[in-house]
């Protein structure tokens, strides 16, 4: 195992586990996360409970498997964000408002930050997929455990509070556009 292998298993990990649940934590959330994916334009018959279900297991399934079994918890890791960010980039090609229930409850609509967020995650996977194909199998030194671990740890933290990060950087919607969009 790399050093580089466990910081991106436990961010991915980390980030895995507080979405399904945040998601899974009671009745509304889970509903919210059915309309969501209703308003990402998939047909009603398909984005109901089973698929909200289904997407909820294969999260908490994937942070379990990067944990047990590498490989195949990357591989479904990169599935995953691979469709949410397809998702994602075609509710920006529609131009619809959709609010983010990636971590459960927000409002925050879905943007370019949430494409670079997932483009982020989707670097760390493949970083971490290919740092693990070629460990030697030579275990890690504790320290550069605990300082991969920690940094891994941490930056599952800074992409969960993602949407908290961009208002930071930004700051508040001006109060004239906001006046505006509310008119429209």
């Amino acid at each position: 195992m790399s050093a580089v292998n466990l910081g991106c298993r436990l961010m991915l990990a980390l980030v895995f586990v507080l979405a399904a649940f945040g998601k899974a934590r009671g009745r509304k959330p889970f509903e919210d996360f059915i309309q969501t994916l209703v308003n990402f334009g998939l047909p009603p018959s398909l984005a109901g409970a089973p698929l909200a279900a289904t997407l909820i297991l294969a999260e908490a399934a994937s942070a379990l498997l990067l944990l047990l079994n590498v490989a195949v918890g990357y591989a479904l890791a990169l599935a995953l964000l691979g469709g949410f960010t397809l998702g994602i980039a075609w509710v920006l090609r529609r131009g619809a408002k959709v609010a983010c229930r990636c971590f459960g409850a927000s409002n925050t609509p879905v943007g370019a930050a949430h494409l670079v967020r997932n483009g982020l995650l989707l670097a760390v996977t493949v970083v971490g997929a290919v740092s693990h194909a070629a460990a030697s199998g030579a275990p890690v030194p504790v320290a550069m455990g605990a300082i991969a671990g920690t940094a891994g740890v941490l930056g599952g933290v800074f992409v969960t509070r993602w949407d908290d990060l961009v208002f930071l950087i930004r700051g508040p919607e001006p109060v004239a556009a906001s006046s505006r969009a509310r008119r429209n």
